[in-house]
């Protein structure tokens, strides 16, 4: 895989993590002409916004994404919690350069995509640089996690939308929404849960 030796990035001294996951995941990487790697370790740098992998050498490098199609990353079992609704392999994919942020060549976490409805997920990580104030401790250097849920509709337009059942079914189209609201009701669905987002929109997309 195209690549380049991952550059030894001054972390140290900074609360919290640049990545999404701290621990080395399993993934499935597909390339743009079709191939897959399988089981390749990986993680995924919020910060930076790159994708690391470490090869059978031990080598860490920074993947050309450009030159990556897909990825299937699994959640470490430490953060996984199917109680919670957490679904195990997590569907990265580019070219959703419309969203705030996101470039042509960034991955975005895909939770669902049909004809009529894609919604996605983008996870980033800024630092957060100590306050100056002369009357108290300066406090040090921290990464501030975040992440922001998208509709996407029939024109590709994105929507900003909360994980929450109310916020994505008023982001429907109009005609949609009674639809939406027997699912949910007939499921018994929660919005919030990742498992129970994605069943929804499967079922959206079966009966329209």
């Amino acid at each position: 895989m195209n690549g380049v030796p991952a550059r030894v990035t001054p972390y140290s001294g900074i609360e919290g993590s640049p990545y999404l996951f701290d621990e080395w995941s399993v993934a499935d990487i597909t390339l743009r002409g079709g191939e897959v790697k399988e089981k390749v370790s990986m993680k995924v740098n919020t910060f930076e916004n790159e994708l690391e992998i470490m090869n059978e050498q031990g080598t860490r490098i920074i993947l050309e994404k450009k030159q990556v199609r897909k990825v299937k990353l699994e959640r470490p079992a430490g953060k996984f919690s199917p109680e919670k609704g957490d679904v195990r392999v997590l569907t990265f994919q580019n070219g959703y350069e419309g969203l705030r942020g996101v470039g042509q060549e960034d991955f975005v976490n895909v939770l669902a995509e049909g004809n009529y409805y894609t919604v996605v997920r983008t996870y980033r990580t800024t630092l957060q640089e100590p306050v100056k104030n002369s009357y108290a401790p300066t406090p040090g250097k921290m990464f501030v996690f975040g992440e922001n849920l998208y509709l996407l509709g029939v024109n590709k337009e994105a929507q900003s939308v909360r994980a929450k059942t109310s916020s994505i079914v008023k982001a429907l189209e109009p005609e949609d929404r009674a639809l939406a609201k027997s699912i949910i009701k007939n499921r018994s669905l929660n919005l919030s849960r990742e498992d129970h987002l994605i069943t929804f929109f499967e079922e959206l997309h079966a009966n329209k």
